[in-house]
């Protein structure tokens, strides 16, 4: 476990992991870049266009058209979607990844058929070794059945050309995969539905992380579903924890503790007695960084700053403990620069949308703990609540200031 505990915090360490954060994400995550027209590839994405196998030139035909718009909260220009064709009476599911196709076969099931990295061509292999936590995604399903499944998968594996899903079960070739599955958003092939899908990785297989492959489909069956159903998918998002389960002063858990709290006050006898090894944050994940600095503010007071940064470099959390002999000074610690984060949100309480005035990360946190909603803000945006269940939340920016809101 990556546990650090230090009484200066290394400005150094920090800026040059912030240089690598885009190898912690897919490239053209959002579907923004394309190789040409509305049915050409998705730039670093592959599809039947550029399959290979016995089959490929009867199976080149798109399953895959871009469309102008956004999923609900964002700003981008585009967005993907995939659907189900009939080839020579066969159906065959939109399929994208991030390696190549393989057509081997006519029938739909037969083990012929797999999605693989193609370690020898930079166009059908995505290089990525680190660990993300959780995979988000937003998705728009249409479906004729009610029971059709659409899915995205994301397998970081080892250093081969790792077949999907042929090589799913075998641990040696792998190290970890997520898998998002949705039924049909929408019963309408003409209105859009979005919905953020978030599922955790699974890191049970026993190989280094070398790539990534990453496969989505409209129909998570080989050959079923009906012609025309489709998948739109916009944002995916590796997600890296900063978060703490538990903050101890020599060795008992802070009073009332709470991962999404991110200030906490202590009545103290001495406070030159305050020291940084006696205080321990427990990271939810292993590959996370804690960094702890003791500011001393004279004789009576105290401030421990307790600096989370996730393995992406970027993602940081910042829990503050206020220390001080006297009950009354360890109020008003909102007044800290460093939580000196503005945000406005409104109308609150609030029912279907929220219009939030903020720039950084904002994340809805329930009393459980739980991240509900995530988005990027970078000034006044409105944003679609109707989904989350009524109560008070707490409103998160960028880790650092905490506001509550109601949902009514």
């Amino acid at each position: 476990m990556k546990h650090k505990y230090l009484t200066l915090f290394s400005i150094i360490l920090m800026a040059a992991t912030a240089t690598a954060q885009n190898s912690f994400q897919l490239p053209n995550a959002g579907f923004e870049q394309w190789d040409g027209g509305y049915d050409s590839e998705p730039t670093h994405w592959n599809t039947f266009e550029s399959s290979d196998g016995s089959y490929a030139s009867l199976a080149s035909s798109n399953h895959h058209y871009r469309r102008s718009g956004h999923r609900t909260g964002g700003n981008g220009n585009y967005y993907l979607t995939i659907y189900t064709k009939k080839i020579v009476g066969v159906k065959a599911n939109g399929n994208m990844t991030t390696g190549r196709i393989h057509a081997g076969s006519m029938s739909a099931s037969n083990e012929s058929n797999y999605n693989y990295t193609q370690r020898s061509n930079s166009n059908h292999s995505c290089a990525f070794t680190a660990t993300p936590d959780s995979m988000y995604v937003w998705v728009s399903f249409y479906a004729a059945s009610s029971s059709s499944t659409a899915q995205i998968e994301a397998i970081i594996h080892g250093d081969n050309d790792f077949r999907a899903p042929n090589w799913i079960g075998d641990g040696s070739k792998y190290k970890g995969h997520a898998v998002a599955q949705t039924t049909r958003t929408t019963t309408s092939s003409s209105q859009m539905s979005w919905k953020q899908l978030k599922v955790p990785f699974v890191y049970d297989g026993n190989s280094e992380a070398a790539y990534i492959l990453v496969n989505m489909t409209n129909n998570n069956i080989p050959g079923s579903g009906e012609k025309n159903d489709s998948l739109s998918i916009d944002d995916i998002e590796f997600v890296y924890s900063a978060w703490l389960t538990d903050i101890t002063i020599d060795g008992n858990t802070v009073d009332g503790f709470n991962k999404a709290c991110f200030s906490y006050g202590i009545v103290v006898d001495d406070i030159s007695a305050v020291t940084a090894d006696r205080i321990a944050a427990i990271p939810e994940v292993a590959d996370a960084t804690v960094e702890t600095e003791i500011e001393y503010r004279g004789d009576t007071v105290a401030l421990a700053t307790i600096r989370v940064t996730a393995e992406d470099g970027t993602t940081t959390k910042t829990y503050t403990i206020k220390f001080a002999t006297d009950a009354a000074q360890t109020v008003g610690i909102e007044d800290i620069d460093i939580l000196n984060q503005s945000v406005a949100i409104f109308p609150n309480p609030s029912k279907d949308n929220i219009t939030v005035d903020c720039k950084g990360l904002m994340e809805l946190i329930d009393l459980q703990g739980r991240i509900v909603l995530s988005h990027q803000c970078n000034g006044v945006e409105r944003i679609d609540i109707s989904h989350l269940s009524k109560g008070l939340y707490i409103v998160s920016i960028n880790g650092k200031k905490t506001e509550k809101l109601i949902i009514e």
